[in-house]
């Protein structure tokens, strides 16, 4: 397809790495993509491990699969986040069910296995969850990026330029697997559009989900 044509979404969440996002999320909109970032809401902030402030495009119920050519899963810890969100474990299967891109890196394949599509795909990823891949059924190896099918992975922040290439070259080699007739990815009129340029710092917070409960969640607010 024409990379002008390609439709791609950038999952967003909590304690996301600040390069895994933002240099893919770049990248393709330099080279033409229509870019939008997905997040479990589009009103909630979202902060990175180290602060760096994002607010998605897209909340999860307002985009499908059918809609998608590529779907980008950066590491972090966000993906133990995005693990949370049945709906964004669904779309991570059905884009590649489609035939779609799924492309991950670093602490991503957390949820390639969530999603079941790990098994028999040759695959990388930050060595810390190597194991994780290895039960899941992946076929893990150490590379700077692997592409088996319709899956590319990398390991690190590092191999972000190699990661990029590989995604952009697959969507100038592939055919389009999104519906035809479904609708182009759009921003929502009046919702500001996902940028870099913030003026304030994000700080990560856990919070108690109730009265005497032991089970926290986390949320991200404007450091003062």
């Amino acid at each position: 397809m024409k990379i002008t044509d390609a439709q791609v979404a950038v999952l967003a969440e909590n304690q996301y790495q600040e390069l895994e996002l933002w240099y893919p999320l770049l990248r393709l909109r330099e080279a033409g993509a229509n870019v939008l970032t997905v997040a479990p809401s589009a009103e909630q902030l979202y902060g990175s491990k180290l602060g760096y402030p994002v607010k998605a495009d897209l909340a999860i119920s307002e985009v499908e699969a059918e809609q998608l050519d590529a779907l980008i899963i950066p590491g972090g810890f966000a993906p133990e986040n995005f693990r949370r969100t049945p709906q964004i474990v669904n779309l991570v299967r059905k884009v590649h069910e489609q035939g779609s891109l799924v492309a991950a890196i670093c602490h991503a394949g957390w949820l390639l296995a969530s999603a079941g599509i790990a098994k028999g795909k040759r695959l990388t990823c930050v060595p810390i969850i190597k194991d994780d891949v290895i039960h899941s059924g992946g076929n893990y190896v150490d590379e700077p990026v692997v592409r088996d099918g319709n899956l590319i992975t990398s390991r690190l922040p590092g191999d972000l330029p190699v990661f990029c290439k590989e995604i952009i070259r697959y969507l100038e080699e592939t055919p389009s697997r999104r519906n035809p007739d479904a609708a182009p990815l759009r921003a929502v009129a009046g919702r500001a559009r996902t940028s870099a340029d913030y003026t304030k710092p994000a700080r990560v917070v856990q919070t108690s989900a109730g009265k005497s409960s032991a089970n926290y969640r986390m949320h991200a607010v404007e450091a003062k």
